[in-house]
Order: structure tokens, then C-alpha cells, then sequence
């Protein structure tokens, strides 16, 4: 993983430059632009889940935050608790929102590792997370989704992913003090959007087989450098475009999730065709 002094720099920088000013922002943890395209998410492939259930005005956006205010938006944007907000008549009213969210924090990255027994009862626990990730996506339900998140058990800084229209998102923010805002795209200056299904593919992930990934620090484009391209060609992941290299003493999978670059063991269970 990413030493821990990195990721704190690398947060740090992160906070000092989150589009304040009006200037773009960092994006996830280290890969490319939000505006590039992840080539095996949304070409050639049937989707593992009913994407196309989703409303068009809901999309994914993210924000960087402490662990405090991590806490507070998850349960602001799960419906918890409520946002004051003021009327065009002047007056404040409580309103409830209850969208899908999703976090993650490197503190809990590292957790699942320390945690990980190996045993039978962890990996029911993985099976049953990865089959609530795929319904919750086929069905569009957001209560299902969302009981993978419990703000009262997250550690450390991190990441929030929210599904929402991005009007009644700028909304809250600009009700809730301090004042928070979207991770923007270098290119347009606008908020950085994660499609459906880069979103899903992340989740599902995360949650099956959280000790076998690592995200990385540079963008993909570094890693594939003088290294031989593959595309894998069957399974969950068929369509992505990566390359294999030795990183920790161990072979792994590089390939990225729409604006991140993950890296994956176990480099037997994905059939691959090398790319000229």
C-alpha cells in the first residue's frame, strides 16, 4: 500500500487546493484527469448490473474530507440527518436528502488487511457484500447500498462518492458550514463525474476482495511505461486495459478505475490477451 506519510502529504495537498478558489482540483487519489475515459468500463461489455435503471439527472460525484466532516455528510447525504436550508421567502426550513453514498478512507484500506483471518466466516462476509453491491446496482436501491456504509465506524480521512443531481448537491453545500465542494475536472472546470458503471465495478471491488487491491499513486499512463499492455478478456473485469508488472515483491494487475489506478493480485483468475 501507500505509506501512510505519503498518503498524509499527498492529503494535505489535497485539502489546500480543493477548488477553493476556483482553481481545478486534484482528483482521486492519483490517476488521470476525470475527463479521460476508462476504456473497458463502458465499451464492448454487457453491464454487470442494470445501469440503465439509474435516472440521467443522477450521477456520481466526490468530495475529499476529515474524518469529522466525513461523518456528518454521510449522514447528511443517507437521509440521517437533516440540512437547514433557507426559502426564497426568507425563512429556514429542515429538509431531509437520501441519496446513495459510498466512502473510502486508506485507515480503513489498512484495517481490512490487519483484520483479514482468512477463514470461511470472512469470506461469507466478502461473498455477501459483493451480492449486495451487484443487487443494489440492479435494482437501483439505495437502502441496500448504503448499509454498506456506517459513518460511526470510519477511520481516518477519506473520500465520499454521492449519487445525486448535481443542482440539489451544490444545494447542501452551500447550506452547510464550513463549506465543502466537489472534486472538479482539470479539463472543464466543472464537477468530476464517475460513470455508473466505474462506480459499480469500484464497489464491487472494494467490497469482494478488499486485501487482493491497492490503489496507487500515479496515474496509469506511469506505470504502463516500456511495459507490455494487456486487456483482459473475461470475467467481471473483461474490457480493461492495463499491463502486469512486480510491485512489492508480487505480480500484480495495473489498470485503472475511471480516474484511479488499481492494482490487482491473483493475476491467474483473469484471462488476458497482450496488446500491440
Amino acid at each position: 500500500m501507500v505509506t501512510e506519510n505519503s498518503m498524509e502529504l499527498e492529503n494535505q495537498a489535497f485539502l489546500s487546493n480543493q477548488d477553493i478558489t476556483g482553481e481545478a482540483s486534484k482528483l482521486l487519489l492519483c490517476s488521470s484527469i476525470a475527463s479521460g475515459s476508462d476504456l473497458g468500463s463502458n465499451e464492448g461489455i454487457t453491464p454487470m448490473a442494470g445501469i440503465g435503471k439509474e435516472y440521467p439527472e443522477f450521477s456520481w460525484y466526490y468530495l475529499y474530507l476529515s474524518n469529522k466532516e466525513l461523518k456528518r455528510y454521510i449522514s447528511v447525504f443517507s437521509g440521517r440527518k437533516a440540512v437547514r436550508l433557507r426559502t426564497p421567502s426568507g425563512t429556514v426550513e429542515e429538509r431531509f436528502f437520501c441519496f446513495k453514498v459510498f466512502s473510502y478512507t486508506a485507515t480503513d484500506h489498512r484495517k481490512r488487511f490487519e483484520q483479514c483471518a482468512y477463514t470461511k466466516e470472512e469470506y461469507t462476509v466478502r461473498r455477501d457484500s459483493a451480492r449486495i453491491v451487484k443487487e443494489a446496482f440492479a435494482t437501483g436501491s439505495i437502502q441496500k447500498l448504503n448499509t454498506l456504509t456506517d459513518e460511526k465506524g470510519i477511520e481516518g480521512n477519506g473520500w465520499l462518492f454521492v449519487c445525486a443531481p448535481l443542482g440539489q448537491l451544490e444545494c447542501i453545500l452551500s447550506a452547510m458550514l464550513p463549506r465543502q465542494y466537489l472534486v472538479t475536472d482539470y479539463n472543464t472546470h466543472r464537477a468530476a463525474v464517475i460513470p455508473h458503471r466505474q462506480m459499480e465495478e469500484f464497489i464491487y471491488l472494494y467490497e469482494s476482495m478488499p486485501y487482493n487491491i491497492e490503489l496507487m499513486n500515479r496515474p496509469l499512463e506511469d506505470y504502463l511505461q516500456k511495459k507490455q499492455r494487456i486487456r483482459i478478456t473475461g470475467g467481471v473485469f473483461r474490457g480493461k486495459e492495463g499491463c502486469i508488472m512486480r510491485l512489492h515483491r508480487n505480480t500484480r494487475l495495473v489498470f485503472a478505475f475511471g480516474n484511479m489506478t488499481v492494482a490487482v493480485s491473483y493475476l491467474h483468475a483473469f484471462p488476458f490477451e497482450k496488446i500491440d
